[in-house]
């Protein structure tokens, strides 16, 4: 066997708090493979050189969901042609919202260890498989624009933030959308948009906010991607054009996972997407800030086979 190989964020808001998770993860991992903290990303380009040439058969990632894209858009790009190995999600971040979807529960200790222990035991893990989305050259699960970008902005502007206060800036910014306060207007300000799908041009013009996702959540309890895994080959894209207040009155349905019944709503199964904005735009990728640009190229990614259970 080729073992297993760790790879942990310091700096995510739960690895924070433990200092001591990197050795502790270390030890579970004992001589069936290796624990590395990584400070930048060229410590992650050289581990994937490194379980590469060792052809390590389990890539375990502990962090959020940004750690797990930029981490997997860097062995996409060191593997190149040879396919990922298995890939263990062990959590320990702020928004984790690729574990929850994914059924994973527990600490990264206790991820770990039961991941551990089925190796030992030479029995089969629990698998499931879910293709990345390409967002020009980075790959990640969750992508979104206007109104998810600046509320995203907002959020990262927070000192120390929680889920809990991602979920009271939420409440906050639709009480200025109900009010339809200069706060809520900016907050939903459309994007002049042109929106291509599988060749096909979108009729609206302009855009509250565009997101797209191979996983169904999009945080905070809202999966609003409800059909982002069922048809193969494909991943869902939503879109809408509202003002603020009915923006709000959308909420409802999106976090029962349902479709909105509306004409300035837009809903759709996609291979490509090509967005191209009248001024540059920024957008986020699995809760990472990308910079301003005038074009944002979707599709499909690889496919990896994560192990749930």
């Amino acid at each position: 066997m080729s073992g297993i190989g760790v790879i942990l964020n310091p700096y995510s808001r739960s690895n924070r708090k433990n200092p001591g998770r990197a050795e502790r993860l270390g030890f579970i991992v004992g001589d069936k493979g290796s624990c590395h903290a990584t400070r930048d990303i060229s410590d992650v380009e050289r581990l994937a050189q490194e379980f590469k040439d060792r052809g390590v058969e389990i890539l375990g990632i502990s962090g959020g969901d940004g750690t797990y894209q930029k981490t997997l858009t860097t062995f996409i790009k060191i593997y190149g042609e040879t396919p990922l190995p298995q890939i263990a999600f062990l959590g320990g971040g702020t928004m984790n919202n690729v574990v929850h979807c994914m059924g994973i529960r527990g600490t990264p200790e206790m991820i770990l260890s039961r991941l551990i222990y089925k190796y030992h035991e030479d029995t089969p893990s629990k698998m499931s498989e879910c293709p990345l989305l390409k967002v020009n050259e980075i790959y990640g699960f969750l992508f979104g624009n206007g109104l998810l970008y600046r509320f995203l902005c907002d959020f990262n502007k927070v000192d120390g933030p929680t889920q809990w206060t991602a979920a009271w800036m939420l409440l906050e910014a639709m009480c200025h959308a109900l009010a339809n306060s200069k706060r809520g207007c900016e907050l939903c300000r459309k994007v002049d948009a042109e929106v291509t799908v599988d060749g096909k041009l979108w009729p609206f013009k302009n855009y509250t906010t565009i997101f797209a996702g191979t996983v169904e959540t999009l945080g905070l309890g809202f999966d609003a991607l409800y059909r982002a895994r069922k048809v193969p080959g494909k991943f869902q894209l939503l879109s809408f054009s509202l003002p603020p207040r009915q923006v709000v009155w959308s909420f409802p349905r999106l976090l029962l996972g349902k479709p909105v019944p509306s004409e300035n709503w837009l809903d759709d199964m996609a291979g490509e997407v090509v967005i191209k904005t009248k001024e540059p735009e920024g957008f986020m990728l699995d809760g990472e800030l990308y910079p301003e640009t005038t074009e944002v190229r979707l599709s499909l990614g690889p496919q990896l086979k994560i192990i749930v259970e």
